[in-house]
């Protein structure tokens, strides 16, 4: 497993054990993505330049959340 700090949709749903697409909907309304990962840049993060725009996680803030201590 890498050791990033930022990780795709996609690793945070296996992270988490859900489907992509139940992370990337949590990603896509303001204020679910406010309650369920916190501010921008604290705990998810936008990059309109890559490819189609890609929204980011933060590592421990998925970790966090699937109850992991981070390693």
């Amino acid at each position: 497993m890498s050791s990033s700090v930022w990780i795709s949709p996609r690793e945070a749903a296996d992270l988490l054990e859900v489907s992509e697409r139940t992370v990337q909907r949590s990603l896509q309304d303001e204020g679910q993505r406010a309650r369920e990962w916190g501010a921008e840049g604290e705990g998810w993060r936008y990059k309109p330049l890559s490819t189609r725009g890609a929204y980011q996680l933060r590592r421990s803030a998925v970790l966090a959340k699937a109850g992991q201590p981070e390693a």
